[in-house]
């Protein structure tokens, strides 16, 4: 018994550095400033997690008609979360469309797969963001 409580206690230990990791990454969010407003040079450009955050607030307080606006919350929050990892890639950086799109699951696999343990809420942000990518809910939209 006092072996498997180690075994246990160490698990723990792995999934909460596997939690720390995903948030650690979620910090690029944070300091990465958006890529049109350095372009047009904006005086104290917002970064994708300021973008990220006052999304999910027009959302909280936006009607709800036709819309599961927790839903809306939910989508607001992970709509650019891929950009941790594959940065904020403007229309005017050339970039095709599949090659943001590669890019952008690629990098959200990775985040996804840093959350370890919990595989449940790994596959709702993957939904959700898939979600929007799509765009055809009246949510997404």
């Amino acid at each position: 018994r006092e072996r498997e409580l180690k075994i246990e206690s160490a698990m723990k230990a792995v999934e909460a550095r596997r939690a720390i990791d995903f948030l650690s990454i979620l910090h690029n969010l944070k300091a990465t400033k958006r890529t049109g407003w350095i372009r047009k040079g904006v005086s104290g450009p917002e970064s994708i997690a300021d973008h990220m955050y006052r999304m999910s607030v027009m959302a909280m307080i936006a009607g709800d008609e036709g819309v599961d606006r927790n839903k809306c919350i939910k989508l607001a929050i992970v709509h650019d979360i891929a950009e941790a990892l594959a940065g904020d890639i403007a229309p005017s950086d050339g970039i095709p469309k599949e090659e943001k799109h590669r890019l952008e699951v690629n990098a959200l696999t990775t985040m996804c797969n840093a959350i370890g343990h919990d595989e449940a809420v790994a596959e709702e942000i993957k939904e959700l963001w898939n979600e929007y990518e799509v765009g055809e809910t009246n949510e997404a939209k």
